[in-house]
């Protein structure tokens, strides 16, 4: 994948940001300190540190795969940031400077006394090594070894080097000033990426066209992937510990040469913030638009440098990689150096007698080693367990917010707040956070209740407990000597108020900034769609469908107007949920769909227009990694083609769990018509099949059994055979109910009982040419279901629900419901 020249950029960056490092690690004074520097850092690195430092690999292919599968949404945890950023700069940050402090721990040390703050070091150290160190060093060596080739270790270990190279030698100014340089390279190669994209699509307009307007969407209350009330909530309660507390990020503003100049840098790394969504974000949502249907999101950011990045930018964009991984790792690598060094070797093994600094470099460099060499077998580790244990990590830290965020908000404006309520309140509610945590990620409600709150609103609620708790614990005890009482906020914004006041603007205008972004968006969100679908009404169907008795009709696959008139009508196929490509005209595929019974049986009629029908107008092509598909056995695919699926639900149990699919039985069952292949006709003869879950033997053969006992039959006819305009197909289905629909032990549907609610989903399928498909699950082009979310749609959860009226329909007024 990777050309000679593309390995000549990535050498070429290496050798920068290590001569970089090296330089900036030489010319330091031989006394100045590894973790502070010589407290001389001008505010445009400390802005830049800042971005960069937070820019990971993880997020960097989170945030791109997310945006594809969702669009802006993701962009709040970016543009919310700011305001977190602000606290940091005009609330935290005085606090911090004016105590003259070197990490976090020392400050609630100073507030709370030692029980304290031994626990926040080992709290502090615990994270470091998961967040930034062990887990960010995974994904980039993954990402680094795909992209190259090379094992998993090799990759990693070039990493590492990198990092550690200049971190041992020049400390937090070296990791800063490396920082500033590999943030401008960050920017500039995501930004040359979403060049290409665009330029790709046909600009802005061919991106509008071919992107739903619910992807610009910022405010979305319904959303389940960013729950708006569950943002608004618990957000703060991440934000706070994340951009407040966190020693890798505020590490930058202890090594500014005074407040103004952090408070400065601060506001920086918060303009800068704007940029992610349009570099990193806005990417992800054009390559939905060049190649929709991926059913990996977490690969859309490889497989887009890998499809339209030319020779050499594909070596930039793995700098970029490196870079986002790099800022992340020696940031990790000199906040656990200093912690460890400052909060640990000093007061427990040195006793707290004076060290010379030319013992804490020393020991400061060992400690960046060990520490690297710790990252390199956790990292190593993670490769056995990355499929659940990776993603539980990352979760249960989320999970650790909640206690950091209440000892600092309360401890620092509550002067009430003692130090045994501290204590007592952190271990409590770390391990009510962690506990939480886990059995959430697993699941587990233990019956109490159907199932756990989105985790941002668990943050919240945990939150509150913590603080509640702190509160109650502080008026039943009282302050010990060990506490020292801060001075108030008045106090210290009094030291200079001229400055302050300057700065304070510059926070108002990235605040008007912000909000009128958050207003184009939504506006962008409000425009119609720009296809020739745009102006057809609701682009979801409705996920009730009312079906009542009528005439019988002529079972010959043959779909006539005036035998379906009395059914209900389901139509705009073409507006159904794709699983893949959408839709962006009604000449590629649409249609209608009737369903009704007689009494006797169960009829679905479908009437499709699909411009290119696969097998019949294209060659029987296959795709390489699937050269089976068409074996009429369990290790086929029945849905390979053109075709419908119809999927039943009689007993329609309402306690299904997340992702529980059908029982291949007459209770719940997924069968399939194609147009180029059947179970009694074989290959080129259009008819029936076996569905899922075919895996199951007892399914397969019911299924077969159905099908040769004609208790479920499909008919197709081809419109160029009807004398019909325009191309594609008509299927009739008849089920017989006696057998295939059990609403309960041993009673099956019959038009003598009551309305009967069943579970019903039904899929439309289009295989065109394999180019149509591209990126795509088999480069299938099209595939529109009627209810369900993006790929669970055959989950029993996610079906919609058709109700089965024994007798005719009586006059209605029209409602929103499929029961005309």
């Amino acid at each position: 994948m990777l050309h000679s020249i593309d390995y000549y950029v990535i050498g070429i960056y290496i050798v920068l940001l290590m001569a970089v490092g090296l330089v900036v690690s030489m010319r330091q004074a031989k006394n100045s300190s590894l973790f502070v520097g010589d407290k001389s850092v001008g505010f445009a690195s400390i802005g830049m540190s800042i971005w960069g430092t937070n820019i990971g690999p993880s997020f960097l292919i989170a945030s791109f795969g997310a945006a594809y599968s969702s669009g802006m949404l993701i962009a709040n945890f970016e543009w919310f940031a700011w305001i977190f950023l602000l606290l940091l700069a005009m609330v935290f940050t005085p606090y911090y400077l004016s105590l003259n402090i070197t990490t976090i721990p020392q400050f609630i040390k100073r507030r709370f006394g030692d029980t304290m703050y031994r626990l926040l070091t080992a709290y502090s150290l615990l994270t470091i090594v998961i967040i930034w160190l062990g887990g960010g060093l995974y994904v980039g060596g993954l990402l680094f070894s795909q992209f190259t080739g090379w094992e998993l270790w090799a990759s990693i270990a070039l990493l590492l080097f990198v990092a550690t190279s200049f971190t041992v030698v020049g400390g937090l100014a070296a990791v800063i000033v490396t920082d500033a340089f590999q943030t401008i390279l960050m920017i500039v190669g995501m930004t040359a990426l979403t060049v290409i994209g665009l330029y790709e699509i046909g600009g802005i307009d061919g991106l509008m066209a071919k992107t739903p307007p619910d992807y610009w969407h910022l405010i979305d209350f319904d959303s389940e992937q960013v729950p708006w009330l569950a943002f608004v909530l618990g957000y703060p309660v991440m934000g706070v510990w994340f951009w407040c507390t966190d020693q890798t990020i505020v590490q930058r503003v202890f090594a500014a040469k005074d407040l103004p100049t952090a408070q400065k840098g601060v506001l920086l790394a918060g303009v800068l913030k704007i940029l992610p969504p349009f570099i990193f974000i806005l990417p992800g949502i054009i390559f939905f638009a060049l190649q929709p249907g991926l059913e990996n999101t977490d690969g859309a950011f490889l497989a887009m440098v890998t499809d339209y990045m030319p020779v050499g930018f594909r070596g930039l964009m793995i700098a970029v990689l490196m870079a986002a991984l790099i800022s992340t790792l020696d940031s990790g690598l000199n906040s656990f150096s200093t912690i460890f060094t400052l909060d640990f070797y000093e007061p427990v093994v040195a006793k707290n007698r004076k060290m010379s600094n030319k013992e804490t470099r020393m020991v400061g460099r060992i400690v960046t080693l060990v520490a690297s060499v710790l990252a390199f077998f956790w990292a190593l580790a993670m490769e056995n367990v990355a499929a659940n244990l990776f993603e539980l990590l990352q979760s249960l830290i989320a999970f650790l917010a909640p206690p950091l965020t209440t000892l600092f908000l309360v401890g620092l404006f509550w002067r009430r707040v003692t130090a045994a309520a501290a204590t007592y309140s952190f271990v409590i509610s770390c391990i009510a956070c962690i506990t939480v945590g886990v059995f959430s990620t697993q699941g587990q409600t233990f019956g109490l209740f159907e199932q756990w709150p989105h985790f941002l609103m668990l943050s919240f609620i945990l939150f509150v407990a913590s603080c509640a708790l702190t509160i109650l614990l502080s008026l039943v005890t009282t302050h010990s000597e060990q506490e020292e009482l801060l001075p108030s906020y008045k106090d210290l914004s009094t030291d200079n108020p001229n400055q302050s006041k300057s700065i304070w603007k510059g926070w108002l205008l990235l605040a008007v900034v912000m909000v009128a972004l958050y207003g184009v968006f939504e506006y962008l969100a409000a425009q119609p769609a720009k296809s020739d679908l745009a102006n057809e009404g609701s682009s979801l169907p409705a996920t009730e469908v009312h079906v009542y008795r009528g005439l019988t009709p002529t079972f010959d696959g043959f779909v006539e107007k005036d035998e379906y008139q009395d059914a209900t009508h389901i139509p705009n196929i073409h507006q159904w949920i794709a699983r893949f490509s959408p839709v962006l005209s009604k000449d590629d595929l649409t249609g209608s769909v009737y369903i009704k019974h007689d009494g006797n049986y169960l009829y679905f009629a479908f009437d499709i227009t699909d411009d290119l029908l696969y097998g019949i107008d294209t060659p029987r092509w296959l795709p390489e990694e699937y050269p089976n598909a068409h074996e009429l056995t369990r290790d086929g695919f029945p849905w390979f083609g053109d075709g419908v699926e119809v999927l039943i639900n009689a007993e329609n149990n309402t306690s299904y769990q997340e992702g529980e699919l059908n029982k291949g039985n007459s209770r719940s069952w997924q069968m399939v018509a194609s147009t180029h292949k059947s179970r009694l006709g074989g290959i080129g003869v259009a008819g029936l099949l076996e569905g899922e879950e075919r895996s199951m033997l007892s399914a397969w053969n019911n299924y077969q059994a159905w099908i040769l006992n004609q208790d479920i039959e499909a008919k197709v006819q081809l419109k160029r055979d009807q004398d019909r305009q325009g191309s594609g197909y008509t299927m009739e289905w008849r089920i017989r109910p006696e057998t295939t629909l059990e609403v309960s032990d041993g009673v099956f549907w019959s038009a003598d009982l009551e309305t009967t609610e069943m579970g019903l989903n039904i899929a439309i399928s289009d295989l065109d040419l394999p180019e149509d498909g591209h990126a795509n699950w088999g480069n299938f082009h099209h595939e529109n279901w009627l209810s369900g979310e993006r790929h669970k749609h055959t989950s029993l959860n996610q079906w919609g629900t058709m109700y089965l009226h024994g007798g005719v329909k009586k006059p209605v007024t029209k409602t929103n419901n499929y029961d005309e």
